[in-house]
């Protein structure tokens, strides 16, 4: 009997035909209008090639390896033996041709793949070489203009293009000594438009003069520029998404180790706040807001094309360019990871040039930006025996103890945990190569240690890029990097109970160590906590990360402009936590802890591009990519509490009064199909659409898979006819773009149900004699799954606009944003009746918007003297749209809360209006309260101050950032000024609020500011309440410590020097420089940094100082050796 064969099977065997006839027919369709426009596509192939004093003939013969053409010509018409030199990076072969051949008075024709060289006619018969667009001389001319080119430090200007305005086909071009001549209609104005490879187009009016000198100026940065985009490249001119491309070269004069302090301050809507001080402390890093409550809100970080890399493992001076790409256009290409922003690392790599060594070396010393002026141990005594009169105590401190102190001043604790603490930084690279292969390889070590006491960081990294042209075709290129970070005691300080916080609790009359040199373990008067110096020399926390990754590709061109590149790459990360707390701080009973864990992360990437103009006008580039992402981690932890031994600290963990151990294992994967096509018409009329399909392991059924598509829009405005007649803008390009992008932050078992085990939680449901026989251990559900959770997904809408004026030395750049984030993920609490817990759902929008402007310019360039500026500004507007329908309002924790139309991180407290004054006397009263004690709002109007007087008081996101960088240049001797600020956000000093206030860490005030208080009588304007047993007096959740956190930072000046050739007989270069980083910082802020945070990289939480580790003050000296 025949099986019968289902229609739907027919049908979608005849769908599969038609689609791949389909496909067949459009490639031979492209192919054959490709053919059409073959000599012309020829003539745009861009050619990189550097060549000095070689024959012509040589440089013909790179020239056809480099742009895959034959050259047909005789000996004697090339001068075979004459010599030249050839230098141009991305240019296209027209061009080079042009540049090559013009003062050689060869012209030449296109016949398929070959290029027939021929002499050029007589100059009164020329026909000009044929560019884009094509230039011929008119025949009716009857007015002659001759002259010379020149660059700007008047040297000649050969193979320049002369084209008269607005005609669109008269020219000519310059010959090997810069002259030219050309025929010009009779009636008319003329307005000659002057260009050359790597000058800034001119134009100039002719006004009858028969005889010009133009001078052209070096292009400091070309439209032509290429930017590394997102699985490709593209012409900076033809860009049409917000991006800012930022090279070594804009840090290269700053002694910068990581790569948030190369990015700091020069993109413009890019915050980076280096929230810890501390040597390879946190860093927090947004681009264009916080999208994510419950998420990460950190950007996406691509490192040659390996997505999701760890920038703490870059090393800065190993990094070439970094593309930071803002709106949904640019980073809708990476879908799911991508609505914090893309910013893609390319390192550097070899040199074609031959073998050249580099070596660095920086030395360093910090210290603390600044001191808190705290009280001596004299004053102290007096202020706590004056608190205690009013508040109904005895004195503590006798009048022969206040007197001993103002000899011996007591202790100082600032002094005693601070301290100047040196770094040095080595670097040493060997690059070189040759016309088929190149290579680097550099090595690198930091040592910084901490302006805390017994804090360091230590860096060891190894780099290795290779990169082989094994044919015309086919190349193959793998890149190593090794990299072992070790921080100790690096992070502990953040605490309310960490050393930083407890210098300023600790009673100034309390010494370091007993009588026996023991270290005093509890103060008599003032903290709660340990002593500030045994918290620095006490514990032993070591935190190592190790890093290895390995990235191979290999690229294949079929014909020229379709090709196909496979990359492979594999990333293998370990952490290793060593924690000890000696029995100083740990209430003698000494503890210490292990972590560790491992992460493996494999990557494939397969990208097909194809790249071709048709017919000169319509230049098409397509890109399609299939890539799949998995990593897999173990981990596991054991703690120990009330050691045996605590001298073996973490090293014997088994010889312990207790032990507990645990460990974890999780594991996604991530699966990828995306495309885009670039489209640009006559090099006016951009588009770019982008759409990404992701499939992510951590979603369940329908939500699995989710589509981020990108639409984007550009136009040359300057290019257009009716822009000619103008003399403003150089350059003039608008653009517009829309795209959605995902977040899919959460952890890799986030919609399956939990349960709980561990000895606290599970054992109290199953325990039988629990002072007896011990605990029984158990399980209990934890918090449900919900297998209908999606991606968070930000849709973004952006508008700017490039423009330069002063043909090229302004360049300005503006854009405007609004990004709504929606399906935020929450965890809602459940009731009881369910079981109680939360459970993670989609609720809520969030929103971003705001202005980014970015300005260059030169504005001095002449007599060996130049002055570069860059300024950005950024304007950003944060706010909660919507929560849960249950609620609208969510307590984030006790200092911040979630508020439809209010910030992401909006401070929660009282306002307070200062001191009740005298003439305030009745009104004090009615509260329970008389003159001199706290005063705040009482928001409801009950007559009691309590948590339904809290109110939204401040905002704890930067709403304005700026950076400001100048380099000026006076032949060998260059000068940097970097200054960079953050504006209109709040920051709540718990540290000067624990140094002011004397209520429970430390009990008596020691800030010098409590002199100022109110006194009645003798100070009754003073906002500092009196000393009272009022309870208003100890609140510190409120605007009343609350302050103004702006500042400008001298962010870094340095000043170096290259050292003529001849210092090392002409073998190498020499240069030395001396830098100093937050030099001088201008602020109200009350707390020693405003920048540093107690929360790390958080978001929400940000800009709470409750003894945050500060950043420092460095001098740095360095050396650089190139041979």
């Amino acid at each position: 009997m025949k099986k019968s064969i289902p229609l739907k099977n027919v049908l979608f065997y005849i769908m599969r035909l038609s689609l791949v006839q389909l496909v067949l027919i459009a490639l031979f369709t492209s192919f054959a209008l490709a053919r059409n426009g073959y000599g012309q596509d020829l003539l745009n192939r861009r050619i990189t090639l550097q060549v000095t004093n070689q024959k012509v003939e040589t440089i013909l013969d790179k020239l056809a390896k480099a742009s895959g053409i034959r050259f047909m010509y005789s000996p004697e018409l090339i001068q075979a033996g004459r010599a030249t030199s050839l230098k141009v990076k991305d240019v296209k072969l027209a061009i080079v041709l042009n540049e090559l051949l013009t003062p050689l008075k060869i012209t030449y024709e296109v016949s398929g793949d070959q290029v027939l060289l021929k002499r050029m006619p007589l100059f009164g018969q020329q026909q000009v070489i044929e560019t884009t667009p094509r230039f011929l001389t008119e025949k009716n001319a009857d007015v002659v203009v001759a002259g010379q080119v020149i660059d700007n430090t008047g040297g000649t200007v050969p193979g320049a293009t002369i084209v008269l305005k607005g005609s669109g086909s008269i020219g000519t071009t310059t010959d090997a000594n810069g002259q030219f001549k050309l025929n010009l209609p009779e009636s008319g104005a003329h307005t000659l438009v002057v260009s050359s490879i790597g000058y800034v187009t001119q134009e100039v009016l002719v006004n009858n003069r028969t005889r010009l000198e133009i001078v052209l100026v070096t292009d400091v940065k070309s439209l032509n520029e290429v930017v590394v985009v997102g699985y490709g490249t593209q012409r900076k001119g033809d860009v049409t998404g917000a991006l800012t491309s930022i090279s070594a070269e804009n840090f290269k004069d700053q002694p910068v180790t990581r790569l948030d302090q190369a990015l700091q301050g020069r993109a413009a809507g890019v915050q980076v706040t280096s929230s810890a001080g501390a040597p390879g402390g946190d860093v927090r890093i947004r681009i264009r807001g916080s999208n994510s409550i419950n998420g990460d809100n950190s950007p996406l970080y691509v490192v040659d094309g390996f997505v999701g890399a760890d920038f703490n493992n870059i090393n800065a001076q190993d990094i070439a360019s970094m593309e930071v790409l803002k709106d949904a256009s640019a980073t809708a290409i990476y879908g799911s990871r991508g609505a914090n922003g893309v910013i893609i690392i390319t390192t550097k790599g070899g040199s074609k040039k031959g073998m050249q060594v580099n070596f660095n070396t920086r030395i360093s010393t910090s210290e603390v930006l600044k001191k808190i002026n705290t009280l001596n141990a004299a004053d102290f005594a007096q202020v706590v025996n004056e608190r205690q009169a009013a508040t109904g105590g005895n004195p503590i401190y006798t009048p022969a103890q206040i007197a001993g102190y103002q000899q011996n001043s007591g202790t100082n604790w600032q002094d005693q945990i601070l301290r100047k603490a040196v770094g040095q930084e080595y670097q040493l690279g060997v690059s070189g190569g040759n016309e088929k292969t190149t290579y680097l390889i550099s090595t690198n070590y930091l040592n910084q240690n901490g302006i805390i006491n017994n804090s360091d960081y230590k860096r060891y990294a190894i780099r290795s890029n290779i990169a082989s042209q094994i044919s015309d075709k086919f190349s193959v290129r793998l890149n190593f990097t090794g990299t072992r970070r070790e921080n100790h005691n690096t992070g502990g300080t953040a605490a309310r109970s960490g050393a930083l916080a407890q210098a300023f609790a600790w009673a100034p009359t309390t010494p370091v160590q007993d009588a026996d040199g023991n270290y005093t373990y509890r103060d008599p008067v003032g903290s709660i906590f340990e002593n500030p110096v045994a918290l620095t020399t006490d514990a032993d926390n070591r935190t190592n990360s190790t890093t290895a990754n390995l990235i191979g590709g290999v690229r294949y061109e079929f014909v020229p402009g379709l090709a196909l590149d496979v990359q492979y790459g594999v990333n293998y990360n370990n952490q290793q936590g060593k924690y000890y707390s000696g029995p100083v701080i740990a209430n003698r009973l000494p503890r210490a802890s292990r972590t560790s864990g491992e992460q493996i992360t494999l990557q494939n990437t397969n990208t097909l591009t194809f790249k071709r103009v048709f017919n000169t006008i319509h230049r098409l580039d397509i890109t399609g990519v299939f890539e799949t992402q998995q990593q897999t981690g173990e981990s596991f932890y054991a703690n120990a509490a009330n050691l045996t031994y605590p001298a073996q600290s973490f090293n014997n963990l088994a010889l312990a009064e207790s032990n507990q151990i645990g460990s974890g294992y999780g594991k996604w994967s991530l699966l990828s199909y995306l495309g885009r096509v670039n489209y640009a018409l006559k090099d006016r009329y951009l588009v770019s659409a982008t759409v990404r399909r992701d499939g992510s392991s951590k979603f369940q059924g329908k939500n699995r898979y989710s589509v981020f598509p990108s639409m984007a829009l550009g136009w040359k405005l300057s290019e257009e006819k009716f822009m000619q007649s103008q003399h403003l803008f150089s350059n003039l390009k608008i653009r517009g773009s829309w795209g959605l992008t995902g977040n899919q932050g959460i952890n890799p078992y986030g919609t399956l149900s939990t349960y709980i085990t561990n000895v606290d939680d599970a054992a109290v449901a199953f325990r039988s004699g629990y002072f007896t026989n011990g605990v029984t251990n158990g399980i209990i559900l934890g918090n449900p799954g919900n297998p209908d959770l999606k991606w968070e997904t930000t849709e973004q809408i952006n508008g700017g606009a490039d423009m330069s004026f002063l043909n090229g030395k302004v360049t300005l750049s503006v854009d405007y944003f609004v990004k709504n984030t929606r399906d935020l993920l929450l965890n809602q609490p459940l009731p009881d009746y369910v079981g109680g817990n939360s459970i993670l759902r989609n609720v809520g929008r969030v929103q971003n918007k705001g202005w980014e402007f970015s300005l260059e310019a030169t504005p001095i360039d002449k007599n060996n003297f130049s002055w570069n500026t860059s300024l950005n500004v950024s304007l950003l507007q944060n706010k909660v749209v919507s929560l849960s329908s249950t609620s609208d309002t969510i307590y984030a924790s006790n200092e911040f809360v979630l508020i439809p139309g209010q910030s992401l991180t909006s401070f929660w407290g009282l306002r307070y209006m200062g001191t009740w004054k005298p003439n305030e006397a009745d009104k004090a009263t009615s509260y329970g309260e008389k003159p001199g004690d706290a005063h705040y709002q009482d928001l409801n109007g009950d007559g009691v101050i309590n948590v339904a007087d809290y109110q939204v008081i401040g905002n704890g996101q930067p709403r304005t950032s700026l950076g400001w960088n100048n380099t000026f240049t006076y032949k060998r001797l260059s000068l940097n000024i970097f200054f960079q600020g953050l504006f209109d956000f709040s920051k709540l000093n718990y540290t000067y609020a624990n140094g002011i206030v004397g209520s429970t860490d430390a009990r008596q005030p020691t800030f010098a500011d409590i002199k100022n208080r109110y006194i009645p009588g003798v100070n009754e304007t003073s906002d500092i309440p009196a000393f009272s047993n009022v309870k208003e007096n100890f609140y510190v959740q409120s605007t009343r410590f609350l302050e103004k956190g702006d500042f400008v930072r001298l962010k870094n000046i340095s000043l170096s020097y290259n050292l003529p050739k001849s210092t090392l007989k002409n073998i190498g270069t020499v240069s030395v420089f001396v830098s100093a980083t937050n030099l001088l910082t201008f602020t109200q802020y009350k707390g020693i940094d405003p920048e540093s945070t107690s929360n790390g990289s958080g978001d929400i939480g940000q800009n709470i100082d409750y003894g945050s580790y500060p950043n420092s003050k460095t001098i740095t000296g360095g050396l650089s050796l190139t041979f």
